[in-house]
């Protein structure tokens, strides 16, 4: 295992492995750069043409992104291999894990026959919502959208309203958007991603497929963005920042990224995990599916 620091300068390799091998939301090599702080130093930890995409916190917290990048018979014993590599060779306090049902089994698998580690505590478990594009429906149409086209229809009416891409807008304007978000979200939920949507505004939204913004009588007031996940047809919603000033505007903007996403030609639309208070506003959409992801950590015993 080759413990990699430089990730702009392994920029190929990673990418590489990551069109070889990814097939989760988060295999996105932009989304693990800009994952860098001045508290959070990013690794890529390589296995032949294989890998993990992972985070070192100054805290002595390390972090897994996504899943192990490697064909699947191979997942977990890679894995492994960097639980003993933070936990044991660096000594470091424990690794902090948000993974699908899955993957979280295979864990506890590992750590309830293991005289090594434990997870600390029963995990937080979020929904996300998955979206079929075959049964969107951009117009709204029918009895069953009438709420969410009125609102929709409120917002516009009220509103000088344009659906633009984010990369034609003031970097300054879309930073404003990130800071007025923040006020409105509870203090992990304002601090976890915060630098790193500031990062993908850095560099140009590069990463993302679609990249959106909505303009409110001449004011940028949010940021819809995603990517395709890798080796699928499907697609993940990564970022949706409103100001919560206009109502109506997550509905207008929700609407947008969905009619974009399907135009894109996608299949599925994964819309990230939620709170209950954001599960049930993202229920409003029709999602057709949802998945259980386990956030939980794991130390040495």
């Amino acid at each position: 295992m080759d413990i990699i620091g430089d990730i702009g300068g392994n920029k190929k390799e990673i990418t590489d492995c990551i069109n070889k091998h990814g097939f989760v939301r988060e295999h996105n090599y932009w989304f693990f750069y800009n994952q860098q702080t001045s508290y959070a130093k990013i690794f890529f930890l390589k296995f032949k043409d294989a890998g993990i995409m992972s985070i070192r916190y100054k805290s002595g917290i390390w972090e897994l992104i996504g899943e192990v990048l490697a064909p699947e018979k191979n997942r977990m014993e890679m894995f492994k291999d960097f639980l003993d590599y933070a936990l044991l060779t660096k000594k470091d306090k424990k690794l902090f894990l948000f993974i699908p049902e899955k993957f979280y089994n295979n864990v506890v698998s590992i750590t309830e026959e293991s005289d090594k580690y434990r997870i600390t505590k029963a995990p937080i478990v979020y929904y996300t919502p998955v979206f079929n594009m075959k049964k969107w429906d951009e117009s709204l149409g029918g009895k069953e959208w009438k709420k969410l086209r009125n609102v929709k229809n409120k917002f516009l009416r009220h509103h000088n309203i344009e659906f633009i891409p984010s990369k034609d807008v003031e970097k300054k304007k879309l930073i404003e958007v990130v800071n007025s978000w923040r006020k409105s979200r509870n203090k992990i939920e304002m601090t976890y991603y915060m630098q790193m949507y500031l990062n993908f505004i850095k560099n140009n939204f590069e990463g993302t497929d679609i990249s959106r913004s909505v303009v409110v009588d001449g004011n940028p007031c949010c940021i819809t963005a995603g990517w395709k996940i890798p080796n699928t047809n499907n697609y993940y919603s990564a970022i949706g920042l409103y100001d919560y000033r206009y109502e109506g505007l997550g509905e207008a903007a929700n609407v947008d990224d969905l009619t974009q996403i399907k135009s894109k030609g996608y299949e599925y639309a994964d819309f990230g995990d939620s709170t209950e208070s954001l599960l049930q506003f993202k229920k409003k959409f029709g999602p057709e599916s949802f998945y259980r992801t386990y956030w939980f950590h794991i130390v040495r015993k």
